[in-house]
């Protein structure tokens, strides 16, 4: 099995800078090594790719994540000899750089599925696309763009055109159909495929772990609305949906009318408060790493107060916290 890969990275060294080593299996690690070192200075493995349970895998530095591809929850080790390197690459098939002769899309897939995220054919009129749903109702798409012909035009958008035609990636981040943020693009930077296509798998990786990881197959997740009306119901309690500047939340009315408290009069209300987008949303899933529910309570004169926070998994916790508010007797 090959590793001719971490053979060149060794003799070349890394200018100490992450290289990838793709594997056979899809499986990904990157390293800094110094020219002709027996041991790498740092090695991170991607995600869903274990440490061996070996020696030469003792020394997992956390803090070294921060330094690369953090967001991409990894794993990052210190000190790793280049035999235990070895001995990991061939577990997982040898190392697998890209021929020619293969479609562009096949590493980046691969890739992807190894990390365990969902990937789907997707085209438009303008080009062939791999789609990436998102667990908070979110998508990425991309692909892949042919270097320049001699008219120094791009005559294919697409996933199927060979790595020998390779000329760049790009990749956007898309919410609800209505707005597009670019998380990559290479055109035109005449990057090697290697670095340029971890780069890419990096990048969608690290928007993967913000939204909540892929997809499930089965459909997308109920909003934070939909599961918080649902469990105010099962109290016989009627919500109001409220916003201001774009941020949302429910409003909880009288116990014994369902109406919305008047304005002289104390409210309570809850809301999905995302720390990272530092926004409140209740229009889709509660499944990113910031999100928290916030029960907020106000008087009479428009004061508000936090009454509790929990984590977007106890939402029965808040509807409690909330059903003792407005049973406890007040003057």
């Amino acid at each position: 099995m090959s590793t001719a890969r971490l053979d060149s990275l060794i003799t070349e060294g890394t200018s100490h800078t992450f290289r990838p080593v793709r594997m056979a299996d899809g499986y990904t690690l990157s390293l800094i090594i110094e020219a002709g070192a027996d041991t790498a200075s740092a090695v991170y493995l991607w995600p869903g790719l274990d440490a061996p349970a070996a020696d030469g895998w003792e020394n997992e530095d956390p803090a070294e994540i921060f330094l690369t591809g953090g967001d991409m929850n990894g794993r990052a080790f210190c000190d790793v000899p280049v035999q235990a390197l070895r001995d990991l690459i061939e577990q997982h098939g040898g190392a697998a750089p890209a021929a020619d002769g293969d479609e562009v899309v096949t590493a980046p897939l691969a890739q992807l599925r190894a990390a365990g995220v969902r990937c789907l054919p997707w085209g438009d009129p303008g080009g062939r696309y791999v789609r990436v749903p998102l667990a908070d109702g979110t998508q990425i798409t991309f692909t892949g763009i042919t270097a320049l012909d001699e008219g120094g035009r791009v005559d294919d958008v697409s996933t199927h055109h060979l790595v020998s035609s390779y000329g760049g990636w790009t990749a956007c981040w898309d919410v609800n159909g209505e707005s597009a943020t670019d998380l990559y693009a290479s055109r035109g930077r005449n990057l090697p495929y290697e670095e340029d296509t971890a780069a890419l798998v990096a990048a969608i990786l690290d928007r993967v772990g913000k939204s909540g990881g892929s997809a499930p197959e089965e459909g997308e997740r109920e909003s934070a609305e939909q599961l918080a009306i649902k469990a105010f119901a099962e109290w016989g309690l009627a919500v109001h949906p409220d916003e201001d500047a774009g941020n949302t939340w429910l409003v909880v009315g009288h116990p014994a009318t369902g109406a919305i408290p008047g304005d002289d009069e104390p409210y309570i209300l809850l809301g999905l408060y995302n720390w990272d987008d530092d926004e409140w949303v209740m229009d889709r899933p509660p499944v990113r790493p910031g999100d928290e529910w916030h029960v907020v309570t106000g008087d009479a004169t428009g004061v508000e107060k936090t009454l509790t926070t929990r984590p977007a998994a106890q939402l029965a916790d808040c509807i409690e916290t909330i059903v003792d508010w407005l049973t406890a007797p007040r003057d």
